[in-house]
């Protein structure tokens, strides 16, 4: 795993999810663990069930240490920052399509199931980074843009639409730019496009 991705406060909270076995990090986070593309300073952590009531207090133990800041208290998710350290858990009723990896005692998604998650992002409120790390994805080799689909079309059913994400993968006019710390070299928007322009012609080519 490519620990420096994390800052070192990062890490220091990153331990402490062990304590949360009922949930699954996945986002950019835990792709970044597994291919160490760029810096992450946020952790999204899933789990199919509600969040109980007394979650929070749960959580203040955790972290008692901790300066807290709570965003969002429900049985569907809570948001907080821990020190200046986003974590949001979130109930994310979809199935589990590959058995999350474990490092360090945390439940880590797998990169393909990270892709189809960027992938079905992408079509609602999708980011700069989703694009980013989607770029990664399919520029390193880890996962191609046909498999990307079948997995996020097993995942998500009749949720997901291939053809809006595929859309989507090559709008990025009302895309926000955002500060990203890369660690290998920095991406463009123009640059994002024209790969990806190319890699949906390539997916046409090979399925016509």
């Amino acid at each position: 795993m490519h620990q420096e991705v994390l800052k070192l406060e990062g890490r220091e909270i990153f331990q402490r999810f062990k304590n949360f076995p009922e949930f699954y990090l996945a986002g950019g986070t835990a792709l970044a663990l597994q291919i160490g593309h760029r810096i992450s300073i946020d952790f999204d952590l899933f789990s199919k069930k509600d969040i109980p009531s007394n979650f929070l207090n749960k959580v203040e133990k955790i972290f008692r240490d901790k300066k807290l800041e709570v965003i969002v208290n429900n049985s569907e998710q809570l948001s907080l920052n821990v020190s200046k350290t986003k974590v949001d858990f979130v109930k994310y009723s979809f199935p589990l399509i590959f058995k999350p990896i474990k490092f360090q005692c945390v439940n880590i998604l797998k990169i393909p199931e990270i892709a189809a998650m960027k992938a079905y992002t992408l079509g609602r409120r999708g980011t700069l980074k989703d694009y980013i790390d989607l770029y990664f994805l399919l520029g390193e080799k880890h996962i191609s843009l046909k498999k990307i689909i079948e997995i996020a079309q097993k995942k998500y059913k009749e949720k997901f639409d291939p053809r809006l994400f595929l859309e989507q993968l090559i709008y990025l006019d009302d895309i926000e730019d955002i500060e990203i710390q890369f660690l290998r070299g920095k991406i463009t928007k123009i640059k994002l496009q024209k790969f990806f322009e190319k890699e949906i012609k390539n997916l046409s080519g090979n399925s016509s």
